[in-house]
């Protein structure tokens, strides 16, 4: 006959042997952050996001800067900025202009008859770094309602 603390010591490894493993680790749940310091271009196009997370580049020549951002989505924001002295100034078709291509190819640009803002916020010349924001309503060359953009920069650019 088995003895009491043999069915004891069975059933004891029985149990501990089928216990469930760790769990696994929690993965965070992924930020709504757009770029990096220095290196961000996100804008809202009539409430949608986009997000300069594909390409992007800042040049600076012939004191104009060129920004041309592309979203894992193919959207487009291109500015070319006249204008790079900290403050506000007018954003049209000819200066301080900026274009946005949707994912389906459709353009939208600044207007003279109607025009925007950029706010330079910092501008570090030795650094090459600048930061502001812009809002317009942007029409396209096909007609129709305009569309409000408002969009956020941090950048650093080269020469």
């Amino acid at each position: 006959m088995y003895k009491p603390s043999l069915l004891f010591a069975l059933a004891l490894i029985l149990f501990t042997s089928c216990s469930k493993d760790k769990d696994d680790p929690v993965t965070p749940a992924p930020t709504n952050t757009c770029g990096v310091a220095g290196a961000r271009l996100q804008a809202n196009l009539d409430g949608e996001a986009f997000c300069a997370n594909a390409s992007l580049f800042a040049s600076l020549a012939v004191d104009v800067l060129t920004v041309n951002g592309i979203s894992q989505q193919g959207a487009t924001l291109t500015l070319e900025l006249d204008s790079l002295d900290v403050g506000t100034h007018d954003m049209t078709e000819g200066t301080n202009s900026l274009l946005f291509t949707t994912t389906l190819g459709l353009a939208y640009r600044t207007s003279d008859g109607d025009p925007g803002s950029v706010t330079i916020t910092t501008h570090d010349t030795s650094a090459k770094r600048i930061q502001g924001t812009c809002s317009a309503d942007l029409y396209s060359p096909l007609g129709g309602a305009p569309k409000a953009i408002t969009v956020n920069f941090d950048l650093y650019y080269i020469e």
